[in-house]
Order: C-alpha cells, then sequence, then structure tokens
C-alpha cells in the first residue's frame, strides 16, 4: 500500500476479482518513529475533520527516511512528497521544523472551495500534527543523543495521552421536613412515572403502533431548490409503481385550505406556485409500504425555474433589508449616557442555529372515522394546534377532528407548530383515501424540513466606567426566521426582554430585526431567543473586561440585579435571588482557588490553556403572549378509588406527567400510585396550551389543583362523617349518593400583559427564574479540542416538585446548551441547502463532552408564592449557564493568546506587533494580535466555540502563514447564516 493506492474518493486499487484476506501492520525498527494524529468535531467521533500518519527513520538526528500522510486535505489519502524530500538529509532540530511547517502548508493547502469546508482549519492541523510528532521524537532523541536537547515540561506536557477523570457529580437539595405525611410527594425525588417503560423499550411511541390492516404510507416529496417557480409537477413515473395509490399535490386542495400557519397563514401546505425553500413539501406520495412510498417519492419530477437568488445568510438579508419591521424596548437616555461615559466600546457577534434533533422524528398516524370525523395519534407539543391545522386543511369543524398523544421522544420547541409540515399532508392522504396513513420523517427529512433555533447577529455598543459599571448600552439583534415568521416575532421579543441578562443598566435600547430568508421556518427551541440575546450580553461583559484589564468576573459582580432594580422592559425585580446563587457557587466550586490553580498552569503550559468562568442566568416565566397562559384539567375517580388524571400538557420526556401525579396526590391527600395519566387529547381537555415555554407545570399545575380541591369539598361530608374510613370508603360512598366523582379545574394566568413597544408598557412575565454556573475547561491550543473539567451549578426552582426530576432538567438543559454554545453546527451550502443533514455531520455532544465533574445545588429557601406549591419553572432557565463553558474557553483563549511563548515561537521579525489603542470608542476586532498583550486584546468569538474556531483564534506561527481567503473572490461549500 503507498501513495497510489488510494485513486479517488472511495475508491482504491483494487480489482473486482480481489479480496482483502489480511491486513499487516509492521512493527517499527530501530530509529524509527511512527505517530497517528486525529482531530474530529468532537473527541469521540470517528469521523475525522483531518488526520495523519507520520514516520521517520532516523540515523543519529538525521532523517534518512520519512512518510508524511495526511488525510481529511484531498479526496483521498495523500502524501506530502515535495516535503518529504525536503526532509530527507536534514537535522531533526528547529531548522527542520520551520521548513516542514512552512512546506506542509505551501504543499497541502485546502483550497477554499473544498469540500467540508473549514478550510484555513484544515490546513493548520498538518503542522500543528507535525509539531507535536516533531516534539515525540526530539523526546525519544534526548534520551540517547546528548546533542538533542531534553523537552521542557511544557513541551512534554503537550506529550500526554488525553486520559479523561473518571466522571462525578453530586446532587444537592432540601429534604422534607420530617412532619410531612409520607404519602404527601411534593418535594421527594420520586423517580420519573415511566421511566422503567422507556428505559426498558416497552413505552410506545406513535411509530410503534400496530399497523391497521389497511394502513397506508406517506412520503413527502420536497423541493431541491431555494428560490424558484414551480413549472410543471410530474408524477406519472411515480404512480405506475404497484402499490401506489395518490400523489397529493397543492392542486387537490382548495386554494383557502392550502393555507397554513402558527400566527400568520403564510404558509402553505404544499407549495403551489413557487418554492422558497430547500425542503419545502410540493406533494406526498402514499402507498402501500414505507419502502414503496419513498422509491415513488424519488420518481417524482418537479421542474423549477429559477429567477432570483435567494437570500440564505443574516448578512445578505440585512443588506436586502429582508426583515419584518423593526421594534424597541429603551429605557433611560442612551445617547446623554454614551456621550457622558469614561469609556465606549463597540462590537459584534454571531450566534449559530441549534437542530432539536429529538431522538424520536416527526412521527403521525391518521385514522378516518365515521361522520367525516379523524382521529389522530400525533407526535406534537400541542394536539390543540395540530387539531386547528387538520380542521382547517379538511374543511371540518374542530370537533371532528381528536388529536392524541401519549408521549414523545423529545420536542424541545421542534414539535409545537411545524409538526404540522407531516401530519397536516397525511391527515388529507386519509381523508381522501378514506384509510389510516402513517407518517415517520427520517431524520434527514426532518432537519431538512422542520427548521432549527433562530441564528443570530448582533450588533452592539456599551459605555462604562473605570470599574467596569455597565452605563449605557445598545444593541440590534437580527434573527434568520427563514421564509416565513411562525413564532420568530415572539422569539425575537423574548430575545429583546433576555438582553440585559442578569445585569443592571439604566440606559439601554435594544432593537429586533426579523429577517426572512429562503431556509426552513426556524421556530420555537428551548429559551426560544433569550440564550442568543444573553451571549450578546455576555459577550459584552467579557470585553469590557479586557479592555480596562480586569477580571472577568468582578465586571460582571458589579453590575448583577438587586432586589427591586427594574428591567430595560421596566418591570421590577421581586424576590431577586441572582447574588445569592453567585454567592453560594462561588463558594461552593471554591471559585477563587482553583482561579489561582488555573493561572499557575497557564504559567507553566504553554501548548495547553485552561480558563474559568463564572456566568449567571435570569429567565421569565410566562407566555409572552398573554392568551396562551392557561391551563385546563380533567379529573376522575373511579368507584375503587384509582384516580385518572388528563390534563393539557403534553408528555416528552420532561416528567411533567410525573410532577402532575404529584400535584394531584397532594391535593387529593391520597397515595401517589393510586393516580394514572394515560394520554393528553383533544377530546379530554380542549384549547390546551402547547407544552412549552417552561410553563406547563405552573399552568397545568394549577389546574390539576383546582379540580382536586373542586372533588375534595365534595367529599368533605363523607371525610367529616368518617374520618377514619379512607378514601376508597369515601369514594364508595359519595357514588351510592350519586355525588359527581369528576371534575374539571381550569387556570389563567393573573398579573400579566402584553409589553406594548409602542407605550413601553406592560408586565410580560409572572416571576424570574435565576440560576449561576461556573466552568472549568482545558484547551489543546494546537487543535482546538477542549475538556470540561469541572461545572457548578447553583439553581433557584423555588420549592422543588420533585428534585430529581428538576437536577435532571437542569443537567439535561446544560449539555443541550453546550452542544448549542461549543459544538452543536449547521452548515448550509450558499443556495440554501442543509448540508448536515444526520449525525455524520451534525455533532451533538457525547459521552466525553459532559463535564468530568458536575455539581449541582438547588437554591435553598426559596420559595415561589406564584406558582404551585411554590414551584419554580425549570425546563428552559437553566440552557444558558451552559455559557459558562463557552467563556471558559474563552479565558483559555485569551490566556494563550497573551503568552509570548506561544504566540512568538518561530514569529519572524516582520510580523507586525499590536499597538494600543489610542482612543476613547474601540471597535472590537476578529484578527490574531500576535504582538505583546495589551489591554485592548480583546478578539471576536463567535458560538459555536468548535475546535475549529478555537484553533483559529489561538494565533501562532502556524496559524500566521496559513492564508485566510478573501470573502467574494471564491464560492466557498458552505456559509454561516
Amino acid at each position: 500500500m503507498d501513495g497510489s493506492f488510494f485513486r479517488s474518493y472511495r475508491r482504491c486499487d483494487v480489482r473486482d476479482s480481489e479480496v482483502l484476506v489480511a491486513v499487516t501492520v509492521p512493527f517499527t525498527a530501530q530509529n524509527e518513529y511512527f505517530q497517528g494524529f486525529k482531530q474530529a468535531r468532537r473527541r469521540d467521533d470517528d469521523i475525522a475533520i483531518a488526520n495523519a500518519g507520520l514516520r521517520v527513520s532516523l540515523e543519529d538526528d538525521v532523517v534518512t527516511s520519512v512518510t508524511l500522510a495526511f488525510g481529511g486535505v484531498a479526496a483521498t489519502t495523500t502524501l506530502a512528497a515535495e516535503t518529504m524530500e525536503r526532509m530527507k538529509g536534514r537535522k531533526w532540530n528547529e531548522e527542520l521544523l520551520q521548513i516542514v511547517t512552512k512546506s506542509l502548508v505551501e504543499e497541502l493547502e485546502v483550497a477554499p472551495t473544498a469540500p467540508g469546508g473549514m478550510t484555513a482549519y484544515r490546513t493548520t492541523l498538518l503542522p500543528s500534527f507535525f509539531f507535536k510528532f516533531y516534539l515525540h521524537v526530539r523526546d525519544e532523541l534526548s534520551r540517547t543523543l546528548e546533542t538533542v536537547s531534553a523537552l521542557a515540561g511544557h513541551e512534554r506536557a503537550l506529550l500526554q495521552p488525553h486520559v479523561r477523570p473518571p466522571h462525578v457529580a453530586t446532587h444537592l437539595y432540601e429534604k422534607v421536613p420530617s412532619d410531612q405525611s409520607p404519602i404527601d410527594p411534593i418535594g421527594r425525588p420520586l423517580v420519573h412515572a415511566t421511566a422503567h417503560q422507556q428505559a426498558t423499550g416497552e413505552a410506545t411511541y406513535v411509530d410503534d403502533m400496530p399497523c391497521y390492516c389497511n394502513e397506508l404510507f406517506g412520503v413527502l416529496v420536497i423541493s431541491t431548490q431555494a428560490r424558484a417557480y414551480i413549472v410543471s409537477v410530474d408524477a406519472a413515473e411515480a404512480l405506475a409503481i404497484p402499490g401506489v395509490h395518490i400523489f397529493l399535490s397543492a392542486k387537490d386542495i382548495p386554494e383557502e385550505r392550502n393555507k397554513c400557519g402558527e400566527i400568520v397563514l403564510d404558509e402553505e401546505v404544499f407549495a403551489s406556485t413557487s418554492v422558497k425553500y430547500v425542503g419545502q413539501p410540493v406533494g406526498l406520495v402514499v402507498a402501500d409500504s414505507e419502502d414503496v412510498a419513498r422509491r415513488a417519492a424519488r420518481l417524482v419530477r418537479v421542474t423549477y425555474k429559477v429567477v432570483d437568488k435567494p437570500i440564505i445568510t443574516l448578512q445578505e438579508a440585512i443588506e436586502a433589508k429582508s426583515w419584518l419591521p423593526p421594534f424597541t424596548a429603551y429605557c433611560g437616555d442612551v445617547s446623554a449616557a454614551h456621550a457622558a461615559a469614561e469609556h465606549s466600546l463597540s462590537g459584534e457577534v454571531h450566534v449559530g442555529g441549534q437542530e432539536h434533533f429529538y431522538l424520536e422524528p416527526n412521527a403521525h398516524l391518521i385514522v378516518p372515522g365515521e361522520c367525516n370525523s379523524t382521529e389522530v395519534f400525533c407526535a406534537t407539543q400541542c394536539p390543540s394546534t395540530m387539531q386547528k391545522a387538520i380542521a382547517r386543511a379538511l374543511g371540518v369543524p374542530a370537533n371532528l377532528v381528536v388529536v392524541r398523544t401519549k408521549r414523545m421522544g423529545g420536542g424541545f420547541g421542534g414539535k409545537d407548530s411545524r409538526s404540522a409540515m407531516a401530519v397536516v399532508p397525511a391527515a388529507l392522504a386519509a381523508n381522501v383515501t378514506g384509510r389510516p396513513v402513517r407518517i415517520v420523517l427520517e431524520r434527514a427529512e426532518d432537519m431538512l424540513i422542520t427548521g432549527t433555533r433562530h441564528p443570530f447577529f448582533a450588533r452592539w455598543r456599551v459605555s462604562f466606567n473605570n470599574e467596569g459599571v455597565i452605563r449605557a448600552m445598545e444593541m440590534d439583534l437580527f434573527s434568520n426566521a427563514g421564509y416565513s415568521v411562525d413564532f420568530s416575532r415572539a422569539v425575537m421579543e423574548r430575545a429583546i426582554f433576555s438582553a440585559d441578562n442578569s445585569y443592571y443598566c439604566p440606559n439601554v435600547r435594544v432593537t429586533g430585526h426579523v429577517c426572512i430568508t429562503n431556509l426552513p421556518s426556524n421556530t420555537a427551541y428551548r429559551g426560544f431567543g433569550g440564550p442568543q440575546a444573553m451571549l450578546v450580553r455576555e459577550d459584552i461583559m467579557a470585553r469590557v473586561a479586557a479592555f480596562l484589564g480586569l477580571d472577568a468576573t468582578r465586571v460582571r459582580e458589579v453590575n448583577l440585579y438587586k432586589d427591586g432594580d427594574k428591567t430595560h422592559f421596566r418591570q421590577q425585580l421581586e424576590a431577586c435571588s441572582v447574588r445569592r446563587c453567585w454567592a453560594d457557587v462561588k463558594e461552593q466550586a471554591h471559585f477563587k482557588r482553583r482561579q489561582e490553580l488555573v493561572q499557575e498552569f497557564n504559567r507553566t503550559h504553554v501548548y495547553q490553556k485552561k480558563g474559568l468562568a463564572i456566568v449567571p442566568t435570569k429567565f421569565g416565566a410566562a407566555f409572552t403572549i398573554k392568551f396562551l397562559n392557561q391551563a385546563g384539567a380533567l379529573v376522575m375517580v373511579y368507584r375503587d378509588g384509582s384516580v385518572l388524571l388528563t390534563h393539557g400538557g403534553t408528555e416528552m420526556g420532561q416528567g411533567l406527567h410525573t410532577k402532575m401525579i404529584q400535584v394531584a396526590s397532594k391535593a387529593l391527600e391520597i397515595p401517589y400510585n393510586k393516580i394514572h395519566i394515560s394520554e393528553t387529547a383533544t377530546n379530554k381537555v380542549p384549547n390546551a396550551s402547547p407544552t412549552a415555554a417552561s410553563m406547563s407545570s405552573d399552568l397545568n399545575g394549577e389546574a390539576v389543583l383546582r379540580a382536586c380541591q373542586v372533588l375534595r369539598d365534595r367529599l368533605a361530608p363523607y371525610r367529616k362523617q368518617h374520618p377514619d374510613a379512607g378514601w376508597d370508603s369515601w369514594v364508595a360512598a359519595a357514588y351510592l349518593d350519586r355525588v359527581q366523582l369528576s371534575a374539571t379545574g381550569f387556570y389563567s394566568l393573573p398579573n400579566v400583559s402584553p409589553f406594548n413597544f409602542e407605550t413601553q408598557e406592560g408586565t410580560p412575565f409572572n416571576y424570574f427564574c435565576f440560576g449561576v454556573a461556573v466552568s472549568e475547561v482545558q484547551v489543546d491550543c494546537l487543535t482546538g479540542d477542549h475538556t470540561v473539567l469541572r461545572t457548578d451549578i447553583v439553581m433557584d426552582v423555588g420549592k422543588s416538585l420533585n428534585p430529581a426530576v428538576d437536577i435532571g432538567q437542569i443537567e439535561g438543559a446544560f449539555l443541550q446548551g453546550q452542544g448549542l454554545f461549543t459544538l452543536e453546527e449547521l452548515r448550509y451550502s450558499p443556495e440554501g441547502e442543509l448540508l448536515t443533514k444526520g449525525p455524520g455531520t451534525y455533532k451533538l455532544p457525547g459521552v466525553q463532552d459532559i463535564p468530568c465533574e458536575l455539581n449541582v445545588t438547588l437554591l435553598r429557601e426559596a420559595g415561589n408564592p406564584k406558582a404551585v406549591y411554590s414551584s419554580k419553572a425549570i425546563g428552559e432557565p437553566p440552557l444558558f449557564l451552559a455559557a459558562s463553558v463557552f467563556f471558559a474557553i474563552r479565558e483559555a483563549i485569551a490566556a494563550a493568546r497573551s503568552d509570548e511563548r506561544f504566540r512568538g515561537h518561530g514569529i519572524s521579525d516582520s510580523v507586525p506587533r499590536n499597538t494600543t489603542a489610542s482612543t476613547k470608542t474601540v471597535q472590537s476586532g476578529t484578527s490574531c494580535n500576535l504582538g505583546a498583550a495589551t489591554s485592548t486584546d480583546f478578539f471576536r468569538l463567535d458560538s459555536p466555540a468548535t475546535a475549529e474556531r478555537i484553533r483559529m483564534a489561538c494565533c501562532d506561527r502556524i496559524t500566521d502563514i496559513v492564508r485566510m481567503p478573501t470573502p467574494g473572490t471564491y464560492k466557498p461549500w458552505d456559509v454561516t447564516v
């Protein structure tokens, strides 16, 4: 096997008649050294961004033969033949290292148009790999040759293999009072109600349901263009396949019924005259089986006419002013405060989107019934929304459509409005054929069709004094909404309300621009715009600290909210616990001592750096759309004393049903195991709001409580008459007396009002959740790899209904946030096609990404009178705490950039040095500062902080010689949307 073995991508020099029978890997000879290297998007990923196999034979310290093989830089494994030739006969010293570094970059530079993108990073990795190999060989030579100097301690540290410490975790929460009734489950860490069924695979999801004998399967035909007119749709070849029943498209539905959309009817069930994004449904093939339907769908021919260039990126949308009318929240006099301030700073930052990647893709089963009725088994967060969408498309009243949701395999916001993209076409097919129709999206389909978390771009300006106290802030937020409105206006509202994070500022102006592009409609996602805006605010705090030369922790701390402060949207903070969380987590994390240890590590290590960061979060609890703040419940008591509970919320693994059973158990004063929840259905609780906004426990819990209180009142005479008889006897007696043993409960959230952006008035939130996290990371500055060594979290959850569920939500949200801010990256072609359509190219956090030590503490003595049993919302608030990892990475990068030993290694005198800025207003930059560290050595780090971004921000002699292509001079493989 040599350099000619690999002939092209996935093709090698093996004849069809040849069979591989053995692979021999020889031992190295004396004075021969070999090492392999791999860099992937995450450490435990098998698919490499770039890799290398490096071998050298030496006579004393002189190179006699060498092989440098690299993958990920071309269509096949490539030998650096020219570099290998230059190495022969040279001594293994610093001069050789400089020659190889320059030669590898020149010989194997990845073209900016190359498939896979990350071209400068891939080029940078090649000499970075070789540098590690160089040190390894030099270390071996120094043991036998006196002429070869031994490695320094920081060099030897780089050669140590990565060993992940054993995982450690602690969970701290308040125990229930000793006098609490043993059957009162509130505050107890009970196991999730269906945990055992889910862990063993016995839990039933939609696609697990047995098939009906006459069931059909539907597969969507989707657009391959992002912005084009439809010339024709030809399904003749597909319909000719045996087993194919129908092909539905826009021509089969009245125009008015083809319209859909969550807030605005600006979408179509099937594209009629034009398509607006790659993945837009054009039609539906319905066949006897999934295999036949998928084969037929590929045969439907759609002809397009492309007239206009699609708008894909936020930069393109901003240039075209393709946005909804902007809106602003403000307080104070921002202009006057800027003018009077001691310092001003401005900058930009981009926050990438995130795929929901629920384990269960969109799956729905539609069963037509008598009298034009329809029963729908639906994996959705909002059965009532699906009921409304289906009824509209079928042209029937909502009472003829029953939507049932037993559970989902994850949702995160992606199965709120966007489930309609799959379930409505299938409902139309069931209506036309009169037979049950199942539709289950494949992962790639789901990712193409349903949209993601909104990518954000922000421009900001901030003014502050010498102590880092923020006096004025203005921020322009731009979100990539995709092709339709959906929830994007509400997402931007939440982003504007979150732009303060946990910091007081008397003069603020935040303006939101919802940009319309030719991407799938981006939608709700855990946090709902809050994490993006809060990251922008934390970026401001980090850059202010860098500008002043202050510890970022100090700058954050002096600006934290206090109880009674007002936000920039003029809502007063009550029971603000952020300073308590801050103090507690600093103490529990031994912050000061570990900060000193990190500084000591960075003094003794050059190519590896550590970072430590503390970040708070504030999250407002309520739907910002007022009418959604309502919930209903139905509680039915049977003659044997068992209770069947139904409420408007859906279970997607988050433990909502478990908490609702606990609420009912306490309210009725009966054991937890006497209560069961079967499913959520529109024929049990009508007009339910989505299970979203972290409000499901608050709203549905109060509804359940009220229904149970009605039943308690009805049973009160029997309890009084026979106090020792027990629940079952009271129920039996009440039944014999013809007392109604079912009750409904309804709750509407008081004291909230929509925020009016014209008058700057309103109370959008019922209360606020707070939390603080400390994270420590270690970064490999030569590859961009990072390890989260430890995270400590203190979270205010009020009086926890279930500490086990709440801590699980905190840990899950944190890991999802970690994916958002450090790993998960959506890549689109310049034409708008999603290129990361599955786990092979889109990377979620893995086992090795979990913090090696993860400590979660629920804040003590933190009741909340504004929610059921003094609890607080939990689903979304903890997610942003993962930004502590992002900013710890930033601290590690800053340590590398300020270390002359790393930055200056091999730099020639011709490289310009950084100079101190002398102007009052400073625009933050993105370029590498290769000179001495100064107070203005701050830099832009966009999210996510991937290995690519980390490595390219750790500027050194290698990044200095890698050419960065000039935008606009080439067509890239992918673009940042």
